[in-house]
């Protein structure tokens, strides 16, 4: 089952790239595998965990709660009682797959391998204008294989998640391979973060890679330099690519016009409308999913331009969906996850690299003030729950709560 589950996690990073459908299967049978071993083992210590404590919690509200009381009551059924699989999955990554160093060496180098292909072929349509893998023609945004441009957010996310894994196993038992490989792999793709002309996926990079370089200059020595000299580097690197490409600086000057008038923005008027539905509905909200389908009455108003599925950021997503019963304990489990790598980053030597690293990976899909995707349809959902687990398995492994193997069937 062990083994299964490792094969299933490894193909995630390749399914979302290909086949959506397939990467939900995956989650969901990653899922059942460990709900199975948990069952055959008795073994369900996992669900008194506080983190996995208070995810399942925040299930129960939504589907005893906050479905029960939605706008649209199927449609929020529907993403409140499947949204199970994500917690469960992410139980079963943090606590059972990655919780052997066999497994994370295969994970590492099969996301790394998934991440390098995936990189080079946004390369090829940044000159070429097309995909060699079946993405979308090139209109202002890179896609690389992806059929929109989201490229830049899932090499983000599964770039620096992976390197966290990668060093923490390298801090774990010193082999240097997948290391070294993911030095390489998370340069290249952070290059292409920023060549895809995605906005909000190339500031939560400088973000997540001052994270890390926070990280490196607290473990001391020669690190320090190491760090300055790498902040050098890709502020440098921005900055030439600002001023060589047109593209690039187009979509650089977007942001200060979007943040110089942002209640006239659609992110804006998006957000505006998403905390008065959180007013109108402040316990329980409109219902998970249920902004979409409430969005046209008030673009009838006037209220709004036009109407998207989510309202653009993570945290007003949950506010008009879930209220306040929802969102209150997810600020528990984001304030869990986050305090234990601040904790863990005073720790010295290595281990503040590690800790900089999952920092930088969390603030890839938990800063505040973000333009996000939403947070519960599958396909950004099931981008950041892998890079969110996978970062969470890292810090395990580095505080040094894995075993060298476990056996294939348990």
């Amino acid at each position: 089952m062990h083994l299964a589950a490792t094969c299933f996690l490894c193909l995630i990073p390749a399914f979302l790239l290909f086949a959506r459908g397939a990467a939900d299967g995956a989650v969901v049978l990653i899922a059942l595998l460990f709900l199975v071993r948990s069952a055959v083992h008795r073994d369900w210590s996992w669900v008194r965990e506080a983190d996995i404590a208070v995810l399942l919690v925040i299930w129960l509200i939504m589907n005893l709660l906050v479905s029960p009381f939605a706008e649209f009551t199927g449609k929020s059924f529907g993403r409140s009682a499947s949204w199970l699989r994500f917690v469960v999955f992410y139980a079963a990554v943090t606590r059972w797959v990655l919780a052997d160093q066999k497994a994370i060496r295969a994970v590492c180098m099969a996301f790394l391998a998934t991440i390098m292909i995936a990189a080079a072929d946004a390369l090829y349509q940044f000159f070429a204008g097309y995909s060699l893998l079946g993405g979308q023609h090139m209109n202002g945004r890179l896609t690389g294989p992806l059929d929109r441009p989201n490229i830049g957010i899932y090499l983000a996310k599964t770039g620096f998640a992976t390197m966290t894994l990668a060093f923490a196993l390298y801090v774990a038992d010193m082999k240097q391979k997948a290391f070294r490989v993911g030095i390489v792999v998370l340069a290249f793709a952070l290059m292409i973060v920023f060549l895809s002309g995605e906005r909000t996926a190339s500031v939560l990079s400088l973000l997540a890679i001052g994270c890390g370089l926070v990280g490196l200059f607290l473990v001391g020595g020669k690190s320090r330099l190491a760090a300055m000299g790498v902040a050098v580097l890709v502020l440098g690197g921005v900055g030439t690519l600002l001023t060589v490409s047109d593209r690039i600086f187009a979509r650089a000057m977007a942001i200060g016009n979007v943040v110089g008038d942002y209640s006239g923005s659609i992110y804006g008027e998006l957000s505006a409308l998403g905390w008065r539905l959180f007013t109108e509905h402040p316990v329980t909200g409109t219902g998970m999913g249920n902004f979409g389908l409430v969005c046209p009455d008030y673009r009838a108003e006037g209220v709004i331009r036009e109407c998207h599925p989510h309202p653009h950021n993570f945290y007003i997503e949950w506010l008009s969906d879930t209220g306040l019963v929802g969102t209150l304990p997810w600020l528990v489990f984001v304030a869990i996850i986050v305090w234990a790598g601040v904790r863990h980053i005073r720790n010295g030597s290595r281990q503040s690299l590690v800790a900089g690293l999952y920092l930088g990976t969390l603030v890839l899909s938990f800063f505040p003030m973000a333009a996000t995707q939403s947070a519960f349809s599958n396909w950004p959902a099931i981008l950041a729950w892998n890079s969110i687990a996978v970062a969470v398995a890292a810090l395990r492994l580095s505080q040094g709560r894995t075993r060298s193997s476990v056996n294939s069937s348990s």
